[in-house]
């Protein structure tokens, strides 16, 4: 059984990495399509309300994936440097999905040392 500590990691991991897969989904079309309609083709036509809605969601999730962010950096210990960049990766398109990938080993590696030092109950 994983310790009280690796728990709560896991969990705040599962919350950080459906918000850092949010936020990486929708800032592409927001980068790649919204934006360069808007300030390059000045495009008012009708897709553009759902291009803002696009940047509008993204809006609101993001600062929640820096709240769930933070939580996780906190959890893991990250330093500040660390989990500033991190943060900041939900503002970079694919970046979110690379820090993803990298904060999951980061966490199954945890898990596993843990694992290690506690004896499983499989009896």
């Amino acid at each position: 059984m994983a310790s009280k500590r690796v728990r709560g990691i896991v969990g705040s991991f599962k919350r950080y990495r459906v918000l850092a897969f949010a936020t990486g989904v929708l800032i592409i079309p927001l980068f790649v399509v919204s934006l360069p309609a808007h300030y390059i083709w000045h495009y008012k036509g009708t897709g553009a309300g759902v291009l803002a809605f696009i940047g509008v969601l993204h809006g609101f999730l993001f600062p929640i994936y820096l709240i769930l962010a933070l939580d996780l950096g906190i959890r893991m210990r990250w330093s500040w440097t660390r989990l500033a960049l991190r943060m900041l990766a939900g503002t970079v398109p694919l970046a979110a999905f690379i820090v993803e990938h990298r904060a999951s080993k980061e966490v199954a590696e945890l898990v596993a040392a843990d694992e290690q030092r506690t004896p499983s109950d499989n009896r």
